[in-house]
């Protein structure tokens, strides 16, 4: 039962890249709505754009699990990724649009209850693109387009990738779209250090990729409010972006506990 809470500030949340572990923001959004918290505005990049961008669309917390718990499902993910194309990425990330819009239908950001962004980059001009408006299934496949992986996504004559490359955890944006107070959620808490006899030449590239989000991630959360980091065990299991979207590993637990523990802070911040 949500608790009442008399909340003076409006909460903005900045939802961090991550793959897999982008889980983790259902159970910190499900820990703040339990608190009673009202959540005004939400900046997300790549898998927190996912996460952030169906919670605005359907502001219902228990839909937004549900998702994540059942929608997701090894099938689909299957499916997704059954349109190659490998002339500017792996995939041609059409049918990943048609999973997105079927998450969360075919709304446009601009109508979503809750004010969202979804941050990607310009892989040609090398800058940082805001979506604040049009579709929101479009704007989630531009933020979460991997490099390598997806073909870059098409949106008003750019070609975008994912928004990680530049900005994993949009503090600024979304302080910029006028929230108070910005609780961000970063998901590197874990990823290093590595064991040397760990690494092959995929890792080498992926952990290449993870050093440079990791320190962009810490830069970005120095300018927010409060900084949660779920404590997500890194795991054989988990070996590539994706394959942790398909198993039960506390993922979401592990959001939903750091948020419970932070709570009080938090509150605080609010009155």
């Amino acid at each position: 039962m949500t608790k009442k809470f008399i909340q003076k500030k409006t909460l903005g949340l900045a939802l961090g890249s991550g793959g897999w572990r982008g889980q983790a923001h259902v159970g910190v959004i499900k820990a703040l709505v339990e608190a009673g918290i009202k959540i005004d505005y939400i900046a997300g990049t790549s898998a927190g754009s996912m996460v952030g961008g169906a919670y605005a669309a359907m502001n219902d917390v228990n839909e937004l699990e549900k998702i994540f718990r059942e929608k997701i499902n090894k099938r689909k993910l299957l499916w997704a990724f059954s349109d190659p194309k490998p002339s500017w990425g792996m995939f041609k990330g059409e049918k990943i649009t048609e999973v997105f819009e079927e998450l969360v239908g075919k709304n446009q950001i601009e109508n979503l209850s809750i004010p969202f962004c979804a941050v990607a980059s310009d892989l040609l001009t090398g800058e940082i693109v805001e979506i604040h408006d049009g579709s929101l299934a479009k704007a989630i496949r531009a933020s979460t387009s991997i490099p390598f992986i997806f073909e870059p996504a098409k949106y008003q004559g750019r070609r975008l990738i994912d928004g990680g490359t530049a900005v994993p955890v949009p503090v600024q944006v979304v302080k910029e779209m006028g929230a108070e107070v910005v609780i961000a959620v970063s998901l590197y808490k874990n990823i290093f250090p590595v064991k040397a006899d760990k690494i092959n030449s995929i890792k080498s590239v992926l952990k290449t990729m993870q050093i440079m989000m990791y320190h962009l991630a810490k830069n970005s959360c120095s300018m927010a409010d409060f900084t949660l980091e779920p404590d997500i065990a890194e795991s054989k299991i988990f070996s590539d972006p994706f394959t942790g979207f398909v198993q039960d590993k506390g993922v979401i637990e592990a959001g939903e506990e750091v948020t419970k523990q932070n709570i009080k802070a938090i509150k605080k911040l609010l009155i």
